[in-house]
């Protein structure tokens, strides 16, 4: 075999490994091409990076509790969740319960992406009714059919907020992490405060805009979890911007584990009447192992060749 085949065939695996990680990142990203949103049905609930059913989305079945509803329009979607005036609950598990996304090694991430549109913003409210958590759910508290979840030992975080067109609150923007024993989202009382990251009286939200929010959670070398949390869009903020951090030294009760994401508004007087969601999306981005790395560079110097020889 000549140089430049060995050094080309190198670089060719080096390149579909790469290929290969990137996707295997990517748990979730819906767009509810199919018009449907409970699929996979339980006790799969997700698709976990392969598209099952061939409908060029990685789906995760979302459950509707409380008042308002929950339907995709579509095919193409988007997911429409109605509020009305109780709340209403919006849950959905990105993996199976028996394969949580677990931040194993420094400098692993969890990234949470969901974008929507809120129709109706209410113009006063001045209440943390806007909740929104990130969590890992036990198996005895995980839903099979549409529902609110229940009290249990959940660990992760959330966001407490305000939506008004003006943030009314005096913590509009506020992380808070679960204490391991209660409800997911409607009691405050079982979520312990970490930060503020807005200020009362910044700009809020806006009817028909269309809002980004992202939550990315990283393990660091000394087994501390970095929490980046915040919403993108229209002039949210001042900027277009609202943001919040925390580095938790002591996370989740020891747990590193997450595989629930869970929405739950508290009423259409203190949130939106309606929400549109057209992208849900998570991904897990694990540190590369050394093996790979090294192919990696190895291929970068094969590429470098292979130029020089030409």
């Amino acid at each position: 075999m000549s140089g430049k085949l060995i050094l080309t065939t190198a670089a060719c695996a080096a390149a579909m490994c790469w290929a290969s990680l990137a996707q295997a990142a990517v748990l979730v990203n819906d767009t509810w091409r199919d018009g449907t949103d409970d699929d996979p049905l339980a006790p799969v609930y997700s698709e976990v990076g392969v598209d099952g059913d061939a409908d060029g989305d990685l789906e995760s079945a979302w459950f509707q509790g409380g008042g308002g509803t929950l339907i995709p329009v579509g095919p193409g979607g988007p997911l429409v969740g109605t509020v009305s005036t109780s709340s209403s609950s919006w849950t959905t598990y990105f993996t199976p319960e028996a394969t949580p996304v677990t931040l194993a090694a420094a400098g692993d991430k969890l990234r949470i992406t969901w974008v929507f549109t809120p129709t109706g913003v209410n113009t006063g409210s001045t209440s943390q009714d806007f909740r929104l958590a990130v969590v890992d759910s036990p198996a005895a508290s995980r839903l099979v059919a549409n529902g609110s979840p229940g009290t249990s030992t959940y660990s992760g975080y959330a966001m407490f907020m305000n939506m008004a067109t003006t943030l009314g609150n005096s913590n509009p923007f506020q992380l808070r992490e679960h204490d391991n024993n209660g409800a997911l989202l409607s009691g405050s009382g079982d979520w312990l405060t970490l930060a503020n990251g807005v200020p009362t009286g910044a700009t809020g939200y806006a009817s028909g805009t269309q809002y980004t929010y992202a939550m990315e959670i990283t393990r660091t070398a000394a087994g501390e979890l970095n929490i980046l949390s915040q919403v993108t869009g229209g002039s949210i903020g001042g900027a277009g911007t609202a943001s919040v951090s925390f580095l938790d030294v002591t996370p989740n009760g020891g747990s590193f584990s997450f595989d629930t994401f869970a929405v739950r508004p508290s009423s259409a007087s203190g949130t939106a009447a309606q929400f549109d969601t057209s992208l849900f999306r998570v991904e897990f981005l694990p540190i590369p192992e050394p093996g790979a790395l090294s192919l990696a560079t190895f291929a970068g110097l094969a590429l470098a060749a292979i130029r020089r020889r030409k």
